[in-house]
């Protein structure tokens, strides 16, 4: 290989991986400084309820964040 096919491919990796640590998509909700643990908290707690976890509201609530931190936005008709 020659100079400039190294730095070729050097370039492009590394362009890959500051790629894959830059956020794709913010809703705006979330301050940054949460980094799941409350989340992580709750839905054990949710968890250890078992059945009465359906109509208990943090649980709802945990599970709607859970939801909306997992999948993507639909779409705008």
């Amino acid at each position: 290989m020659d100079c400039r096919t190294t730095l070729l491919v050097v370039a492009v990796a590394l362009g890959a991986l500051g790629g894959c640590t830059i956020p794709l998509r913010t809703d705006g909700t979330s301050s940054g400084a949460d980094d799941g643990t409350a989340l992580d908290g709750r839905l054990s707690r949710c968890a250890a309820l078992g059945d009465k976890a359906s109509t208990d509201a943090d649980c709802q609530g945990a599970w709607a964040e859970a939801r909306r931190r997992i999948l993507p936005l639909p779409l705008e008709k």
